[in-house]
């Protein structure tokens, strides 16, 4: 295991009840790096990101946060270990004000000030809406205030699930251009994320996954022009 791993998995197999999603999967986030996981749907992206906070247990395979074991413990302990996860649903509570919302991230670790100042400097919007229930807000704010409460406990793994899913593509530009600023910050993030082009812009690296295993990735470096290799080993 690398000494500059951030988070470590090594043969993770996982599924739910008889039907196995992961079927040995490995990969390595560095600190400070962003990885993308791409893949079809059905491929287990959202499986691995849920493996490693611990909302589904593996039946083999390790998970390891600065090379401390997390492999199984359940979601209250992989969250205080550091490692925060951000779903495609959010899971905001609608009723609650930006603020409620906010301050709840910090509850059981994190600075609140600290973290307040923190988010509204990449959210300033956030800001101006301190005192407005979220439910009032359009799906874009309400991604930043998801993000926002993520950080809000200072993390040392975020897992990010189709931060760009369901947003106009000015919310797709402005949740990308945040993310890099995070990422500038020493943020770590392992990013599922169907917007290629977003994610290879942000992203340190990628993986694919395919049929709950990874099949290819590399350096988003390298890549010139076309993406069309890569969507091509993606669905075909």
């Amino acid at each position: 295991m690398d000494s500059n791993s951030r988070l470590h998995i090594a043969d993770l197999v996982a599924g739910y009840g008889h039907n196995v999603v992961l079927r040995g999967v490995s990969l390595q986030v560095n600190q400070g790096e962003i990885v993308a996981l791409l893949g079809a749907n059905g491929s287990g992206k959202s499986t691995v990101l849920n493996t490693i906070s611990g909302f589904l247990k593996p039946t083999q395979g390790t998970v390891h946060l600065d090379q401390q074991s997390i492999t199984g413990i359940p979601p209250h302990k992989t969250f205080r270990a550091g490692v925060v996860q951000v779903s495609q649903a959010r899971d905001l509570f609608s009723d609650l004000t930006v603020e409620e919302n906010l301050k709840l991230g910090s509850i059981i670790k994190g600075d609140e000030a600290l973290g307040l100042r923190q988010v509204f400097d990449y959210f300033p919007r956030l800001s101006d809406r301190y005192d407005q229930q979220v439910s009032t807000m359009s799906g874009g704010e309400q991604q930043m205030v998801a993000v926002g409460r993520a950080l809000m406990s200072q993390p040392r793994m975020l897992l990010l699930d189709e931060p760009s899913g369901g947003l106009s593509p000015l919310f797709v530009k402005e949740i990308g251009e945040i993310t890099a600023r995070m990422k500038a910050d020493g943020v770590t993030m392992l990013l599922v994320e169907q917007n290629l082009r977003l994610a290879l812009e942000i992203s340190d690296r990628y993986l694919i996954l395919r049929d709950g295993k990874v099949i290819d990735g590399g350096s988003t470096d390298n890549l010139e022009g076309s993406h069309d290799d890569i969507v091509r080993t993606i669905y075909l």
